[in-house]
């Protein structure tokens, strides 16, 4: 009897050592439950990298929860191809971290059908095949299309309102294979340690590249632009002085319209003679450009006025008389209210070494495009060293300093009589003309 229960004792502790695992195969599954964060513990599931879905020591999730990679198994019943309640729900996880609408990521989708590694028969031969379109379609039905729609939270950058949240909609790049298991080595039937046999193998990856392609940017202008008109007075303009839209996936108008006009001539100024329009200044008008556009930005409505540069200019070339005029252009010029009015704007010389001829250069920005003045500011003591007093229906008349006044008058031989100061002021008139 004595033996009898020695012998049961014994049996007990060596049941009880048997039965406790061994530290590498703790170590072991623990691992494998890392790897495999959202495994269903029956055949369908899903993984995820380890670094994903984690929490901190203080139980707060990391900032980027959505995956560049993740990994799926779909299992099928022997001989069947249409997925189980637990294969769905798997889907369903995939889905929901895949197409989550804050999810930022550009996927691209590998779906590869496997069949039951047997024979392969009339009866079985396309198994693999409509195993993979089953879960592609399951995909695909939920936009309703029939390709892979996916929906990703992105920005496009526009110049007056800077960064623009958007949503690009997309067809979703995939691969799509089935492969018959029966033919193939061992080696191949598996794919980290995991039986394809009557399986679907899914993977999700991060590509912007081929989910995208290229983004479009459109500038206005959309290249370097120069225009020069009939009295060689020439406009640049850079590439988006206009302003611009880019990393857009929206295909958009690039049409633009730039019109550049000067009025010069003698003639065409007197004709309906104004001075620059200002409130409290005396300004000469010795010409004027029109410069307009389709693309051109608010003033009001811009918030981000820094990204648009004094980097447009105009080139004047001048007339001898001309040079020593000390002309300026004038522009629109925004206050900190919004409210505007004609100030001067950088304007600089250059000389033709060989003509001696001169021309005036003046930067604007996309803002001033309208009508542009060139003109002399002058003291109100001035005005009579370069105008005379008018009478009402006078060629030229014009109202200012509460009178009527003209740029020029006539002789009794109908000759042009201008003032020493205006002559330099303005472009020679066609025919004879006397300075006075």
């Amino acid at each position: 009897m004595k033996k009898a229960l020695l012998y049961f004792f014994i049996m007990s502790i060596g049941t009880s050592l048997f039965a406790q695992p061994t530290p590498n195969s703790l170590s072991q599954k623990n691992k494998n439950l890392n790897k495999q964060e959202l495994s269903s513990s029956s055949c369908s599931q899903i993984i995820l990298p380890t670094n994903v879905g984690q929490r901190t020591q203080r139980g707060i999730k990391q900032s980027t929860p959505f995956p560049d990679k993740f990994e799926a198994y779909i299992c099928f019943e022997s001989g069947k191809s249409n997925y189980t309640e637990e294969a769905l729900n798997v889907l369903d996880s995939v889905y929901k971290i895949a197409f989550d609408k804050n999810n930022g990521k550009f996927y691209k989708i590998t779906i590869i059908g496997y069949d039951d590694a047997e024979l392969v028969q009339e009866d079985n031969s396309s198994l693999a095949r409509q195993r993979a379109i089953i879960v592609f379609e399951y995909f695909s039905a939920r936009e309703n299309t029939e390709y892979i729609v996916r929906r990703t939270p992105s920005k496009y950058f526009h110049s007056c309102e800077g960064e623009i949240e958007c949503v690009i909609k997309y067809k979703m790049p995939f691969d799509f294979k089935w492969i018959n298991l029966n033919d193939k080595p061992q080696a191949e039937r598996k794919n980290n340690g995991i039986d394809l046999k009557s399986k679907v193998y899914i993977l999700v990856e991060n590509n912007p590249e081929e989910c995208l392609g290229k983004f479009n940017d459109y500038y206005y202008p959309s290249q370097d632009t120069t225009i020069l008109t009939n009295n060689m007075s020439m406009l640049k303009m850079p590439k988006g002085a206009l302003g611009s839209i880019t990393h857009t996936k929206d295909t958009l108008e690039s049409d633009l319209t730039l019109r550049f006009e000067d009025l010069l001539s003698f003639e065409q100024l007197t004709r309906n003679y104004q001075l620059i329009p200002h409130k409290r200044q005396y300004i000469i008008n010795a010409g004027y450009f029109v410069v307009k556009s389709n693309r051109q930005p608010s003033y009001e409505n811009c918030k981000l006025k820094e990204n648009y540069t004094q980097n447009i200019t105009i080139r004047l070339p001048l007339e001898m008389q001309q040079n020593n005029a000390r002309l300026k252009f004038y522009a629109r010029t925004y206050k900190p209210n919004g409210t505007w009015e004609y100030k001067a704007v950088p304007t600089t010389k250059e000389k033709d070494k060989e003509t001696k001829l001169e021309a005036i250069i003046g930067s604007f920005s996309a803002f001033q495009l309208d009508t542009i003045y060139v003109g002399k500011r002058i003291d109100e003591a001035e005005m009579s060293n370069y105008f005379y007093p008018a009478k009402e229906g006078e060629p030229g008349a014009f109202q200012a300093m509460g009178g009527l006044l003209k740029p020029y008058k006539l002789d009794k031989r109908g000759s042009i009589i201008l003032k020493k100061e205006m002559e330099m002021i303005l472009r020679k008139p066609v025919g004879e003309s006397i300075s006075e």
